[in-house]
């Protein structure tokens, strides 16, 4: 592959990452804002968050990245996922426990704060391994 069509790669992607980020973004914040009326913040968010794990696999398999990855990927993208977990749990905590922003907003400042890694990460578990 050229370098060209290396960037022009990466840049689709990008933007493909961006668009289905958002859309499972939306679905797993509507999903919270629900359960947030019945339970509390960290556990709603734990919640909604598992459950966008599947879209996100089946985004990034058909529609980001549009390769199968690496061998055993949709491991890959749970345990991904279980890292981005962690690190959006932590933001979210610090978001209303210790910047006192609002509950409602705490899942959209960890989406903006892990995006960047995880594109790094998932785009690694979508491409190929080549043997020389």
């Amino acid at each position: 592959m050229k370098a060209g069509e290396g960037a022009a790669r990466l840049a689709g992607e990008s933007v493909r990452y961006l668009l289905a980020g958002g859309l499972n973004t939306l679905a797993s914040y509507a999903l919270y804002l629900a359960l947030l009326q019945a339970m509390d913040y960290r556990t709603a968010y734990v919640l909604a968050f598992v459950a966008g794990i599947a879209l996100s696999f089946a985004l990034l398999r058909h529609a980001v990245f549009a390769r199968p990855g690496r061998p055993f990927s949709l491991l890959w993208v749970a345990a991904s996922h279980l890292l981005q977990l962690g690190l959006g749990l932590a933001v979210v905590q610090a978001w209303v426990a210790a910047l006192h922003g609002p509950q409602w907003a705490a899942p959209l400042a960890a989406a903006l704060a892990v995006a960047p890694f995880m594109f790094v990460l998932q785009r690694w578990i979508f491409t190929p391994h080549v043997r020389h």
